[in-house]
């Protein structure tokens, strides 16, 4: 329907409205070019999507263009929906962290995405997008439905926080690092962030964190989510062992599934981070919006 607005209209502009009566010209002609120009807002101008062998941290957006190198389903579906993954109900054969073995062969797939757009597009305009990608490209269903979900919910002990505030960066290597509305001053804290796992000390992470950035964290190693109630956006310079190894578990049967520690562990963990953090854990059980996918292709349309 667009393509004929866009004709009519080019004829009309060409002809000039001498044969339509002014009442019809003045009714007609704001209908007609507004509907495609609010069409286009929630696409990209230019699409390109290739598939590739292997995953890359490469994340470039600047004003107006898109960059992802290697790119899987995982997080360019978080990025579309600004969920995390627990929230998401994914197809057995994608690539995910689930506790459990999958009813279906894993199929690991990557893509190379480059697009473009006006340069003053907003946060949900660009999510609007990568939606809009998904469906035509990939042909992505869904459906939303409200669920119960168990989780852990952070917040600071009355005391407050226990950790020190980060120190501002100002230099750093930014190659390697997502910049989606994220900015600078994530990416060169990014670049501080270690991790290390060994028998003899168990789990090991340091570098600056915002209680967000640590709660994400440890609910990969956690039988339910870990979240951030307390609000704060503040960087936290940390160095926290917890005593667990989760490479001393059973051989694990397939790509995705975690060995996660168990409600023990879990208690040892949070008894830590309350007296080196101060921070404190509470589980809950909440209604939360789930977002299922009905439908998923393995590959994009041509280009």
């Amino acid at each position: 329907m667009s393509n004929w607005y866009g004709l009519r209209i080019r004829t009309l502009l060409h002809r000039g409205f001498s044969g339509l009566a002014p009442a019809v010209v003045t009714y007609c002609l704001p209908v007609l070019l507004v509907s495609p120009l609010a069409m286009a807002a929630d696409h990209f101008d230019v699409v390109s999507v290739k598939q590739v062998e292997r995953p890359t941290g490469m994340r470039r957006r600047g004003p107006g263009r898109i960059r992802y190198e290697g790119i899987g389903f995982s997080e360019l579906i978080r990025k579309a929906f600004a969920l995390p993954l627990y929230q998401v109900v994914w197809p057995e054969w994608v690539l995910v962290t689930r506790d459990h073995p999958s009813k279906e062969q894993i199929d690991v797939r990557f893509f190379t995405i480059d697009a473009t757009m006006p340069p003053e597009t907003s946060a949900e305009e660009f999510r609007q997008m990568l939606q809009n990608l998904l469906v035509e490209r990939f042909g992505l269903a869904f459906h939303r439905e409200t669920r119960p979900l168990a989780r852990y919910e952070l917040s600071f002990i009355k005391g407050g926080p226990k950790m020190a505030k980060a120190k501002p960066l100002t230099e750093g290597s930014l190659s390697l690092y997502p910049d989606d509305f994220e900015g600078l001053d994530r990416s060169r804290h990014l670049a501080t962030q270690k991790l290390s796992f060994g028998k003899d000390f168990g789990t090991w992470v340091s570098g600056d964190y915002t209680v967000a950035g640590i709660a994400e964290f440890f609910s990969h190693y956690l039988r339910h989510p870990l979240v951030d109630q307390t609000g704060s956006e503040e960087y936290y310079a940390i160095d926290f062992t917890w005593d667990w190894f989760p490479y001393e578990q059973p051989t694990l049967p397939q790509p995705g599934v975690m060995n996660v520690a168990s409600d023990g562990e879990a208690r040892q963990l949070f008894s830590e981070m309350e007296k080196r953090l101060g921070l404190k854990a509470t589980l809950r059980s909440v209604p939360m919006e789930f977002l299922v996918i009905d439908r998923l292709r393995h590959d994009a349309t041509e280009n």
